[in-house]
């Protein structure tokens, strides 16, 4: 079958200008092919291409594993396995001038990901890990690592992995990022984090009440949630490098749904005045000025990475609808312009698409809306509710919480509404997931 040059930015579509600088052409196989079929190489020894007995443990097959999986999380990689490969899965050497590419050309291999162990004294070993583009035999990337302990193996390919997408797209904020979500414990819901592979899950909050609406500062350092205790709704913050949390009591009875603004402040919708409308919150968290007024309910606030825009939930023309607000002119508009029932927006980093919640036939599924030409298709299908999307730093990725297997889970998609797939994070419901960079 005949080759055609297929440039990878067509397949991942980011919306992104900067990224375009830093696509690599990749000769895959088709035609009709729309993934990149991608093999990840057991390790070899550096010294010579035999056993890595030198090496303890099982580092090398764990890092193997963790690379393929990480990866399959990528829709644009298709995951080949060695049964795949004519002639056996050993590439022969892990550097160009001794890898017998036909066979893996044979088998329509397009990257191929080897790795070369060393002992090291003192540590669990010094690896090197390259990616090949098979037909051509190029160099995509290539990193070295020293591993002092079985721990660090997630770490080792978590950054490999954002580096080879970073090479590939001009964008690797998917495997430096993180999810923070919330866990229901008996009658408690708590704060949780995990990466977005649903690795290093780490337990944030142990709160007596109901903790909801988690939100990260775009820089990362911190987390903003709400927590209900018997009495009150009270504010959380949440700072990542001193791991210390801050209860604020606010104005009015009713706190919903904060979120960082670009500067930092925190923007939430308050009742003080009646109905719950958008405020913006100082350094020391008291109010300094209204973001958006109404005699209907404005909850929700988003903002873009440049701060020029608001997207926020309304009911002014009768059923919750998303709105979008210029914050240089003061001029919003409605955006979600078909259904009766609209929620949980969210704005993509660069501000050109929203994605949100509409109701359907009694559940709900995510909707985007390009901002530009105003046109609003559906992402999700299937059973069950999808609620509470989040978009990733890189703007390609979407995480949103789903009972379509039972029990509500964080699922991940993408943009172009690829299918669900599963972020593991333990036993127990797990909703509202916020997406923030590590």
């Amino acid at each position: 079958m005949k080759k055609f040059l297929l440039i990878l930015l067509a397949l991942l579509a980011f919306s992104t200008p900067v990224l375009a600088a830093g696509v690599l052409n990749i000769d895959i196989y088709g035609p009709g092919q729309s993934r990149v079929n991608l093999f990840v190489a057991e390790a070899l020894s550096k010294d010579a291409s035999g056993p890595l007995g030198a090496i303890p443990g099982n580092a090398p097959a764990e890092l193997q594993q963790r690379i393929h999986a990480n990866c399959a999380f990528l829709p644009f990689f298709n995951m080949l396995s060695g049964k795949d490969i004519v002639g056996g899965p050993n590439p022969g050497g892990y550097v160009a001038q001794s890898i017998d590419f036909n066979k893996f050309q044979l088998a329509r291999t397009d990257v191929l990901v080897t790795a070369a162990w060393a002992p090291r004294s003192g540590g669990v070993g010094e690896v090197e890990l390259r990616a090949y583009e098979v037909y051509t035999g190029r160099l995509i990337v290539g990193k070295g690592y020293g591993v002092a302990s079985n721990q660090q193996i997630p770490e080792v390919a978590a950054r490999f992995c954002a580096d080879l997408m970073e090479a590939l797209t001009g964008q690797g904020d998917f495997f430096r990022s993180n999810i923070a979500f919330i866990k229901k414990e008996g009658q408690r819901k708590q704060v949780y984090m995990a990466t977005a592979q649903g690795l290093n899950l780490q337990k944030i909050t142990n709160l007596d009440g109901i903790a909801v609406s988690p939100a990260w500062s775009h820089d990362g350092q911190k987390l903003v949630f709400i927590f209900l205790d018997k009495k009150y709704h009270n504010l959380c913050v949440w700072d990542r490098q001193t791991r210390t949390l801050d209860k604020k009591r606010l104005p009015g009875n009713t706190l919903i749904a904060p979120a960082f603004t670009k500067t930092g402040n925190v923007a939430i919708s308050l009742d003080m005045r009646g109905n719950p409308d958008i405020y913006e919150l100082n350094s020391a968290y008291k109010v300094v000025r209204t973001l958006e007024e109404n005699w209907g309910i404005d909850i929700g606030p988003d903002f873009d990475r440049s701060g020029e825009k608001m997207v926020f939930v309304s009911n002014r023309l009768g059923n919750p609808h998303v709105f979008l607000k210029n914050m240089v002119t003061g001029q919003s508009k409605r955006i979600s312009l078909t259904g009766k029932y609209n929620t949980g927006p969210s704005i993509s980093p660069d501000g050109s698409q929203v994605v949100f919640a509409q109701m359907v036939n009694g559940n709900h599924k995510l909707f985007l809306v390009d901002l530009a030409s105003g046109h609003e298709r559906q992402l999700t299908f299937g059973p069950g509710s999808d609620e509470d999307p989040t978009w990733s730093p890189d703007g390609y990725f979407i995480a949103f919480a789903s009972n379509r297997s039972g029990p509500s889970k964080i699922y991940l998609t993408t943009k172009h509404g690829d299918e669900p797939i599963l972020i593991p994070t333990g036993p127990g419901e797990a909703t509202s997931p916020a997406w923030g960079k590590l």
